[in-house]
């Protein structure tokens, strides 16, 4: 036999259980919005160290330019070590993104970078005019001291014409680059290929000028 104590009793168990499964559902829902908003903080800080680092880059661009206006091959490396540091800072934070991506909109899949939007064609020591030589000088075999002083003066000029070209060629194809790489720095794949192809155009860049 029921009582009316015993009736009132459940109804307070219910009561009680239905009050903890709210606390409940209400912790879970406190829970759940604080880790959204602990995601979308990490997703901001990772379009301010972007932002921050392109700007850097962006730096580090325009003294790029005035080095090789300047011919000053030698202190380019730094230039690039700073780039090639950037860039690492920003596929770190990258990869957060990702983590934080799947957890906010479960993506399971790692996105495919679109490397061709940021190619640049590789620039190749055969890729550049040739420096004439005395074999690619016309000779009469009959020639006066004059006439072989001229040849060999028009010669001069025309190699240092050929070597101001191919400087000109390399140290635009390297700030082109080295450029393109510090805008691409948000798909750390594509930043890498052409931070690798600055430091080979430099090298060439450099060669040109020994």
């Amino acid at each position: 036999m029921t009582t009316t104590d015993d009736t009132e009793f459940d109804a307070d168990l219910t009561d009680a259980r239905e009050g903890d499964d709210l606390d409940e559902s209400l912790h879970n829902i406190e829970q759940a919005v604080r880790a959204a908003q602990r995601a979308f903080a990490e997703i901001g800080r990772c379009n301010q160290l972007l932002d921050s680092a392109q700007d850097s880059g962006d730096q580090a661009i325009r003294e790029l330019d005035t080095l090789l206006r300047r011919r000053e091959y030698a202190a380019v490396p730094e230039i690039l070590d700073r780039l090639n540091a950037l860039a690492a800072e920003v596929a770190r934070s990258e990869a957060d993104r990702l983590v934080v991506c799947r957890i906010l909109f479960g993506e399971d899949d790692e996105p495919v970078e679109d490397t061709r939007k940021w190619e640049v064609p590789r620039l190749t020591a055969d890729d550049l005019p040739r420096i004439p030589t005395v074999h690619d000088v016309d000779d009469p075999g009959d020639s006066t001291l004059e006439d072989m002083w001229e040849r060999d003066q028009a010669l001069a000029s025309r190699q240092h014409e050929v070597r101001q070209e191919r400087a000109r060629l390399t140290s635009d194809h390297l700030r082109t680059v080295a450029a393109r790489a510090v805008r691409s720095f948000g798909t750390p794949a594509s930043a890498a290929v052409l931070l690798a192809e600055a430091r080979r155009a430099y090298e060439l860049w450099a060669s040109c000028l020994r």
